[in-house]
């Protein structure tokens, strides 16, 4: 082999390495400042930017669930999900009661979605705290995770959804 084909592939190496370091460090900058799609008719869609969410009133709650790999917890800080609805025009509905005929989808990256009804999380009905987590334990919430739904009181974490992306009104 020559010097000269080593000399190319080396710097055909470097550069390919290169180029997937910039990459990896783009796509780890949008993760992290993503917002969430807000779609449905009951609503304002559009996409909620990381700065909308910081805006809004943040509660602080201390949570335990089980899961396949054993118990849980945290103490989670970010806007209640109603706050976030609120935002977007949710209590503004026309009629008596216009909301409890509506639910949502909260749905993470990964596909996984959970059905809630509007009602579960008025402050004048149900009033569930359920929470839009944009941090754990003093820390913002890590890579590749994003904001986290939270359910305090459920004893099992299957409606915990991790890196949210989208909430469908219905």
């Amino acid at each position: 082999m020559s010097g000269s084909w080593i000399g190319r592939r080396l710097v055909a190496i470097a550069g390919s390495a290169a180029i997937m370091m910039l990459a990896g460090a783009i796509c780890a900058t949008a993760e992290e400042a993503h917002g969430i799609e807000i779609t449905g008719d009951a609503v304002t869609t559009g996409t909620m930017t990381p700065d909308e969410l910081s805006q809004l009133p943040a509660v602080e709650q201390e949570v335990r669930y089980r899961t396949s790999k054993g118990e849980e917890s945290g103490r989670y800080k970010g806007p209640l999900l109603w706050s976030v609805l609120e935002a977007r025009g949710i209590a503004d509905l026309p009629g008596h009661n216009a909301q409890l005929k509506h639910s949502f989808i909260v749905e993470g990256r990964d596909g996984y979605r959970i059905v809630f009804s509007v009602g579960e999380i008025d402050p004048d009905f149900g009033n569930a705290p359920i929470q839009l987590a944009t941090e754990r334990d003093g820390k913002a919430m890590v890579p590749g995770e994003g904001y986290r739904l939270v359910v305090p009181g459920d004893k099992r974490g299957a409606r915990h959804i991790r890196d949210v992306v989208k909430i469908e009104v219905r």
